[in-house]
């Protein structure tokens, strides 16, 4: 093991809003249940003390926002990437930028979407595991340095759902 395990942190975007039909996936804004449960995921975070040491994020509306509200709601400063890869991307595409990106940084937050969020979270806790909208999970990765991540885990350290928490 490790001597100081590299943290990954997964979430899944807020829950976004339908209220315009006519508009884009892409461009799809948070709901006001979103916007509760983006805050409540920060200050989850702050309770536990993990609040990442970057942000790696889809570029997609909801996503933004849900970034947005996190750092209003946790008072988080730090580095900030808004990525297209990471809109609807696969598990095996969430740990590449893991590991292309994370240069820098002990524990990193990767704030994408479903299906690739529950499935690498499944994957990695090691049984199917659901990923409601601001779902987040905490994982001990095996190694120091996150270009040799080899898409393990040492310790899954928890999943989290807004609904299931007292805030």
């Amino acid at each position: 093991m490790p001597e100081q395990p590299v943290e990954f942190l997964l979430l899944r975007h807020a829950k976004s809003s339908w209220d315009s039909p006519a508009q884009s996936d892409h461009e799809r804004p948070l709901n006001d249940r979103g916007i509760r449960a983006a805050a409540t995921m920060a200050r989850l975070c702050v309770r536990l003390d993990i609040l990442p040491d970057r942000i790696l994020s889809s570029d997609s509306s909801r996503t933004r926002e849900t970034v947005e509200r996190f750092i209003d709601a946790s008072d988080w400063e730090g580095p900030i990437e808004f990525r297209p890869e990471l809109y609807h991307a696969p598990p095996e595409t969430l740990i590449e930028m893991a590991r292309s990106q994370g240069a820098g940084s002990r524990r990193l937050l990767v704030v994408a979407h479903n299906p690739g969020v529950e499935e690498l979270t499944s994957r990695l806790v090691g049984k199917a595991t659901t990923c409601p909208t601001a779902t987040l999970s905490q994982f001990h990765i095996d190694t120091e340095t996150w270009s040799d991540w080899t898409g393990e885990v040492i310790e899954h350290l928890g999943t989290w759902r807004p609904k299931e928490l007292d805030d």
